[in-house]
């Protein structure tokens, strides 16, 4: 069936919510004449807005699409009613480009942004008609490769996905094109992906039981990340696609810079990241103004892990101050750093229309803050908001976690008191505090800590719900927090779990609080009589199924930061301060690239 002469005369796009989620189309989309071009599908595994969200996705598919020869689309999991209108009339999974069923790309290349979205992954290959055991596929199926930060613990979805790569697409987006373009079987493709460095194909590595009870993959030598030296010699998109329908963050966002030497020690995509590499300001401006340009949004995002932490944002900002006032366009600073933001920055973007101010204390304690690693005192939290009051905010939403190494009841209480201070002493009318659990991730000094069961973090919620008192709290599900460090640090036991969680029990937007269900996890873990134990607990053991993935950070760094937390001692930012010897720069010649040299 020709799959757009369905959408468009069966009458599905008047039973589906939202339907412009699936007919493409929108401003800016991207169109090639399909002769002789390799067929990219990129597969964001969650709904259109969500992935149209995502800055990496567009990047990606501009940087594919740059190539003559290629022609990259859009694949995004359809709400639940239109997947079962496509199962009712047999349609498969499409591109929103061309309407070309999945099934007849050479490549899939998916994104493993959370862990919550496996479910999704695998509920999309099978709407397109995609063996989804990776064993089962045959030569007339399309690679399917993933990438992102879940993929640094590539274990629970090895026997899912071909390819696994880590570290900067835009990187290898050569390599992959010149192996999918061979005149070879799709074997022989596997094993080129295999002898390329950064990919990481596990039918090629074998697992075997290890004495603490892990199933871990046999290597000779880890599977290295790739970075990209300069951020200012790789392309970004500024003819960005504008949706149809309203999105998750609907303006024009552009990447300011990439990685974060700050050393949070729970923070999985600081060390993943590193090192720090900035554009400079003359980019960042002409940037801005081109796709604010091309796109018509009247809001701009600085995306960056740390935006404040840029070294040259005051410049920057002194550029685009008087364009975003007479144009009524408003400037986002997402993960804004604390002892970042002062009057002077507040005072650069005075004149611009304004949205709400994030800040992550993390902790309500000093002590806590120091374990972690973020170098905030009181007096800074409190002096920002202060600041931020000043320059013109006036909704201001904090972030903090809970069971946190070394938390105590009155590590808890602090964070309700930090946040009663913050309100009064800032004189603030509207303060969100939002908590969420803290989930061990491979690859950080938290790896192997244990994850604070439920009935633990309820108990510390009790302490909580003071805050409701004078401020709008919320906390994020413990028993969804449980699935994702089952999923985080699983091995391929876990693969079959995420299985029959998925086709078995039904669950999928695991992501979305009002469908998760954890009682089908619960299901699904029993049936395959995993010891849950073992991934949740403290882990006593340095074979760990993740280490596959050498994310350049050294195991010696990893165990002095966790002796360090053990004290309550911690690390200055390698940009501001000496070398903290990470490795990352010196395993790979790598560099922090700033574009100022500023005090901190």
């Amino acid at each position: 069936m020709n799959i757009q002469k369905w959408l468009f005369s069966s009458g599905v796009l008047h039973r589906v919510r939202k339907p412009a989620r699936y007919i493409g189309g929108e401003y800016n989309i991207i169109k090639k004449d399909l002769n002789n071009k390799i067929r990219i599908g990129l597969m964001f595994p969650d709904l259109y807005e969500v992935g149209m969200s995502h800055t990496g996705f567009q990047i990606l598919l501009n940087e594919f699409n740059s190539f003559e020869n290629v022609y990259a689309e859009r694949i995004f999991l359809p709400w639940k009613d239109m997947i079962e209108e496509m199962k009712k009339h047999n349609i498969p999974l499409y591109s929103l480009e061309t309407f070309t069923p999945i099934k007849d790309f050479d490549l899939i290349g998916i994104t493993l942004q959370y862990e919550l979205s496996y479910t999704n992954l695998l509920h999309s290959l099978k709407l397109g008609n995609i063996p989804v055991w990776s064993k089962d596929r045959s030569e007339n199926d399309p690679i399917i490769i993933a990438g992102g930060p879940s993929a640094s613990n590539p274990e629970p979805l090895r026997d899912f996905i071909d390819v696994f790569f880590n570290g900067d697409g835009e990187e290898v987006s050569e390599d992959i094109i010149k192996i999918i373009s061979s005149d070879v079987s799709r074997e022989e493709k596997l094993k080129k992906f295999h002898e390329t460095e950064g990919f990481y194909v596990p039918k090629f590595y074998p697992v075997e039981e290890n004495n603490y009870g892990f199933y871990i993959p046999k290597f000779k030598d880890r599977v290295k990340v790739r970075k990209v030296r300069d951020l200012n010699t790789v392309k970004f998109p500024v003819n960005q696609i504008v949706p149809k329908i309203k999105t998750i963050h609907n303006r024009a966002i552009i990447e300011v810079m990439r990685g974060c030497d700050r050393g949070c020690r729970f923070c999985h995509a600081g060390f993943y990241y590193r090192p720090v590499r900035e554009r400079t300001a003359k980019s960042i401006i002409d940037l801005s103004y081109k796709t604010l340009e091309s796109t018509g949004y009247n809001e701009i995002s600085l995306l960056s892990l740390s935006t404040l932490d840029y070294s040259d944002l005051e410049s920057v900002l002194d550029e685009l101050n008087d364009f975003l006032k007479e144009n009524r366009i408003s400037i986002s600073l997402p993960s804004s750093r604390v002892d970042r933001f002062g009057i002077e920055i507040g005072s650069k973007i005075s004149g611009a229309r304004k949205t709400g101010l994030t800040f992550a204390p993390e902790a309500g304690s000093q002590r806590l803050r120091d374990i972690i690693n973020k170098n905030l005192s009181e007096e800074e939290i409190i002096n920002v908001a202060k600041f931020a009051k000043e320059a013109g905010w006036r909704r201001i939403k904090l972030y903090f976690m809970i069971g946190l190494p070394g938390e105590t009841d009155e590590d808890v209480k602090a964070i309700v008191e930090l946040a009663r201070k913050i309100k009064k002493e800032a004189k603030l009318k509207d303060i969100t505090v939002n908590v969420s659990i803290f989930i061990p991730k491979p690859h950080t000094p938290f790896e192997k800590e244990r994850f604070v069961q439920p009935k633990e973090v309820k108990e510390k919620i009790k302490i909580l719900n003071e805050v409701r008192k004078f401020a709008r709290l919320n906390i994020h599900d413990p028993y969804e927090s449980l699935i994702e460090a089952l999923l985080s640090r699983g091995d391929s036991k876990i693969g079959k779990v995420i299985y029959d969680a998925a086709f078995e029990e039904g669950a999928i937007f695991d992501e979305w609080e009002e469908e998760f269900d954890f009682r089908k996890w619960a299901r699904a873990i029993n049936k395959n009589n995993i010891n849950t134990s073992l991934y949740l607990d403290e882990i006593n053991t340095d074979e760990l199924p993740w280490k596959i993935v050498d994310i350049l950070i050294t195991e010696e760094f990893l165990k002095f930061e966790e002796k360090k937390a053990e004290e309550a001692k911690t690390t200055e930012d390698c940009r501001w301060d000496k070398c903290s010897l990470c490795g990352v720069c010196i395993k790979t010649g790598l560099n922090n690239i700033l574009m100022k040299q500023v005090k901190r």
